[in-house]
């Protein structure tokens, strides 16, 4: 913008002087015509005047005199001084013009620095307020000049970093409540293993005995292995570093995988499973929702009563897919349904799970486009329905 200003000044002298220039030029050819129209009509008169006409041509300011004295009128005089004259005004405002021009500029310039200075230190005090955590000012400009473009250039990296600490603070925050509640979760199988352990050092203990505590403490490794891998596995996708492979896979197939590492456990509990319209495909990434099926029929299975029944039904229409998951046990309390998804949380009907395994297969299904819906009744069903629109698996 500066250079531009002072681009735009010269060029406007530049284009002042060559005009005045050209006008004192052609006023010149005027009084130089006029000369020799005055002195070809005086030698006609007075043929033997050529001295006084060298002193006419070298003597400007007397030369209204000597033509009086050859008989030359006032009119023409008059005439004669004005061409003379002429010139004179041309200089005086050429030379004005170029001090108003050259005194607007400079007023022009010295406010225009003074508005920058002032918006440089609006700046600089914000840049400092930056650097001290602090995000509300609001110096976004609404004209199109060089300082403006500064201004909400720097505004804008202003609000990526306002969301950017926001994040932060907000994984930091969700970083120290999960290892609170791993902490919390890994203490109570520790405890047990501590206690058990103690037990068997400091007691005599018959086989039987020994046997049965060996089993506990098997158990409680088996758990804290369960919760440690299942960790990393939501690590990776709340970090998004997980790429999911999707392929065409038969739901019932898809939920035969899903029940072989719970069949046993199943088993103890006399747990009858039924399976019904599962003859139709998903695409989708089968490990990953494999892991969700299992995590889900865990749960159905934690909650069912012994000698109870799992009922396990497809639907497949032209909208959507969806894998319905009911058990007949303790059902789930309405005030708690809306929770179920968090980390780590648990009903007081659950006081044994960990909750995470809904938590992993909520995001895992989020993840391929899908949802989970609940419907319970305490004390009589509970259903979890998967939803997947067409397509999106």
């Amino acid at each position: 913008m500066k250079n531009k200003s002072i681009c735009f000044l010269l060029g406007g002298m530049a284009f002042t002087f060559l005009l005045a220039f050209l006008v004192i030029q052609l006023n010149d050819r005027y009084i130089y015509r006029f000369f020799n129209q005055v002195i070809y009509a005086l030698k006609e008169v007075y043929p033997n005047a050529e001295i006084d006409m060298v002193k006419i041509l070298n003597d400007d300011e007397n030369i209204p005199d000597y033509l009086t004295e050859y008989g030359i009128n006032a009119q023409t005089i008059h005439k004669l001084s004005i061409y003379q004259n002429f010139r004179y005004c041309i200089i005086v405002l050429v030379l004005s013009f170029f001090m108003i021009v050259s005194l607007l500029f400079f007023m022009m310039y010295y406010f225009r620095n003074k508005k920058i200075k002032k918006e440089i230190t609006i700046i600089n005090r914000y840049l400092q307020d930056i650097l001290n955590d602090q995000y509300e000012l609001n110096i976004a400009g609404y004209n199109e000049d060089e300082m403006s473009i500064l201004k909400n250039d720097i505004y804008k990296v202003t609000i990526k970093l306002k969301e950017y600490s926001l994040y932060e603070q907000k994984e930091q925050k969700f970083l120290m409540n999960t290892l609170e509640d791993i902490s919390h979760q890994l203490k109570t199988p520790l405890t047990a293993l501590m206690i058990t352990n103690d037990i068997m050092i400091h007691n005599d203990l018959t086989e039987e005995e020994r046997h049965s505590f060996l089993e506990k403490e098997a158990k409680e490794l088996e758990r804290m292995q369960w919760l440690i891998t299942t960790l990393l596995k939501l690590s990776k996708l709340d970090s998004g570093t997980v790429v999911f492979k999707k392929e065409k896979v038969l739901v019932n197939h898809l939920i035969d995988e899903a029940l072989f590492s719970l069949n046993t456990v199943m088993e103890t509990k006399e747990i009858q499973v039924v399976k019904k319209n599962l003859d139709f495909y998903l695409f989708c990434d089968v490990l990953w929702i494999r892991e969700a099926l299992t995590n889900i029929l865990k749960n159905a299975y934690e909650h069912s009563l012994d000698k109870g029944k799992i009922i396990i039904e497809g639907e497949d229409n032209p909208i959507y897919q969806a894998i319905l998951i009911t058990d007949y046990g303790v059902g789930i309390p309405k005030k708690d349904i809306k929770n179920i998804f968090k980390r780590f949380y648990s009903t007081n009907l659950s006081k044994n799970s960990m909750g995470i395994g809904l938590n992993m297969a909520r995001i895992i299904v989020e993840k391929h486009h899908g949802k989970i819906e609940v419907e319970s009744v305490v004390g009589k069903f509970t259903t979890f329905k998967i939803i997947f629109m067409k397509n999106s698996c």
